[in-house]
């Protein structure tokens, strides 16, 4: 007996241990769930560009699954393209635009599981930037106005010492208008950059030297990893990085908390950048730091320059510029590029300057200079000089959704602005059209309307009410085939450019048909007498009705003698012709359509000369 309630206690035991360990077993072995689509993008924000567009927006959640790449449409959704090469930031370009062409574009993430949910729709027209006009715009305040950034579609500016300083800070929808703001504190303000939702500013001076806003409009002041002389600040790979003409860096996620790092070297860092997955500073002595995180830095070897003061990243490549001295010394190298930040080479600026600040947009580098000058570069590598709109001490300088801005520190209007370059309409009307009737052909001579401001493509015509056909060539006169002999044609003419399908012309009328000679025998039979005779003739679709013969004075238009034949005869005899005299003799033959009482005229022939005897 005590041998069995031994054996069931044991087997009580195992179950209560295997029943513990098969339930924590499907606790442990419970499958996560399954990833899902990415969830879709919000906050869409169109900037233009030069046949292009940015779009920044907020990332959906990702469904479980890392997304992969971005897809975009431009047509609300109707086809979609993924960016190649994959993008995964909340900031992209979409290329190959059309200037003055409105866009609906829409984005999706993409993940291992597929395409993700459609974003909202916002819309955009590109267009090209006239950097050879620039205007004066009245700042907010006559503070020395330092550093300015575009970002969630509104300008921020941030100055220095200067002015009564109750406005520190200004904000602007279009670069235009401006209202003043008032800054966290009273302080040296020198950059301000966009990055993550917030817009971040450094000062030289004050007790907490750095300040945020969400936009432009109310700041909190935060405090600086040290009380150094902090000059620039960039965004770039979730990270703000801002440097010191004292030789210090520090870094910061969130705008909010800092943290001081260890610069390459002990320089007067003057401007920092982020492209192509570096950091790239530059000093006044010519010195350059890189950095792919922000944390650990290390010193590139410069190209010569000459007082480097600011850099920038564009279009694949890190620009910087500087400048200064005096007019009368000889020139130095103004501009410095690199596709990665180690490797430099000069260029040649247009003119020796203290060349302040450049920037990249539009696919177009600027450069403003301390001594009221601008230039402009497509590459970075070729500048042409611009001229400013006053000749203040331009200091900053920003581009936002089609518009370039400069900030100086002195003068009257210290602000000035880009404008959009003239965006190319609809050609106008050809005029003066002209048509000439052949076999089934048309020759269309016209002279050209206005181009629009972009060079004509092409022409297109159409028959009736037809649709348009492109026309072969550019020029004026040109030939349209396949049309109905004997059938009155209206001909519409027009031109198409960049920007789209011209103005239609007035319509011209044609009435084609068969040509050529149908007199086939001029024979004099005496000395007042001719007969002349045609070859019989077999309109396509029709009838002859009969045919007409004329005789007319030698090299003249005056009718001598008429004579009409029948279609079965298809001869004539002139008399009453005076002897040994010399006639033009031509013939015209008619017929009727079928399925119509109509007669028509169809085919004239070449004038023949005969002679009569004596």
């Amino acid at each position: 007996m005590s041998v069995r309630r031994h054996l069931v206690a044991l087997l009580a035991v195992v179950s209560l241990i295997a029943g513990f360990t098969i339930g924590s077993a499907s606790s442990a072995g419970a499958l996560p769930p399954s990833p899902t689509v990415p969830a879709a993008p919000t906050s869409l924000v169109a900037y233009r560009g030069n046949g292009s567009a940015e779009i920044g927006f907020t990332a959906g959640a990702n469904g479980g699954a890392a997304i992969t790449n971005y897809k975009y449409s431009t047509d609300n959704g109707s086809s979609w393209t993924a960016f190649s090469p994959a993008v995964t930031t909340p900031t992209v370009t979409i290329g190959g635009l059309t200037n003055g062409t409105t866009y609906s574009v829409r984005l999706r993430a993409v993940n291992s599981v597929g395409d993700g949910a459609v974003s909202d729709a916002v819309s955009v027209t590109p267009a090209a930037v006239n950097t050879t006009t620039w205007s004066s715009r009245s700042a907010a305040a006559a503070e020395q106005w330092y550093s300015v950034a575009y970002g969630n579609g509104i300008f921020v500016a941030v100055a220095g010492n200067g002015g009564s300083g109750a406005h520190r800070v200004m904000t602007s929808t279009d670069g235009v208008s401006w209202t003043g703001r008032t800054a966290a504190e009273q302080n040296r303000w020198a950059s301000v950059t966009y990055g993550n939702g917030l817009f971040v500013a450094v000062a030289q001076s004050g007790t907490n030297r750095v300040m945020t806003s969400p936009d432009g409009v109310t700041w909190t002041a935060r405090s600086a990893a040290a009380a150094s002389n902090w000059q620039s600040i960039t965004f770039g790979n979730g990270l703000f990085v801002a440097v010191s003409t004292w030789g210090t860096v520090m870094t910061s996620s969130d705008g909010a908390s800092w943290t001081s790092r260890t610069a390459a070297a002990n320089k007067q860092w003057y401007s920092v950048a982020y492209g192509n997955g570096r950091f790239v500073v530059i000093s006044a002595s010519d010195a350059v730091m890189t950095s792919t995180d922000g944390v650990n830095w290390s010193s590139e070897t410069a190209a010569a320059a000459s007082g480097l003061r600011s850099v920038t990243y564009g279009n694949g490549l890190f620009v910087a510029t500087g400048g200064g001295g005096m007019p009368w010394e000889a020139p130095a190298p103004y501009v410095v590029t690199s596709p990665d930040g180690a490797t430099w080479t000069s260029r040649t600026a247009p003119s020796q300057s203290a060349w302040s600040s450049v920037t990249f947009g539009n696919g177009l580098f600027v450069a403003v200079s301390t001594w009221g000058q601008v230039m402009t570069s497509p590459d970075g590598m070729t500048w042409t000089a611009g001229t400013a709109a006053a000749s203040n001490t331009w200091y900053g300088l920003a581009y936002g959704n089609g518009v370039f801005v400069a900030l100086a520190y002195s003068g009257t209007d210290r602000v000035m602005t880009s404008t959009l370059a003239s965006l190319a309409t609809a050609p106008a009307a050809p005029t003066s059209l002209v048509a000439t009737a052949g076999d089934g052909s048309a020759l269309i001579a016209f002279t050209a309307g206005a181009d629009g401001g972009a060079a004509i493509t092409k022409y297109q015509y159409k028959v009736g009410s037809g649709a348009w056909t492109d026309v072969v060539g550019t020029t004026s006169p040109f030939t349209i085939t396949g049309l109905t002999n004997y059938q009155i044609s209206r001909i519409r003419l027009r031109a198409v450019n960049a920007a789209g399908d011209g103005v239609a012309s007035e319509p011209v009328q044609v009435w084609p048909r068969v040509t050529g000679s149908a007199l086939n025998l001029l024979k004099a039979q005496s000395s007042s007498r001719v007969l002349a005779s045609v070859s019989a003739l077999n309109p396509v679709g029709g009838t002859v009705s009969h045919y007409w013969f004329t005789a007319y004075a030698k090299g003249t238009n005056t009718v001598v003698a008429t004579c009409r034949a029948a279609a079965d005869v298809r001869s004539c005899v002139f008399l009453g012709l005076l002897a040994n005299t010399e006639y033009d003799v031509s013939a015209r033959g008619f017929f009727t359509l079928t399925g119509s009482a109509d007669v028509l005229q169809t085919l004239d022939s070449a004038s023949q000369t005969v002679r009569t005897k004596n």
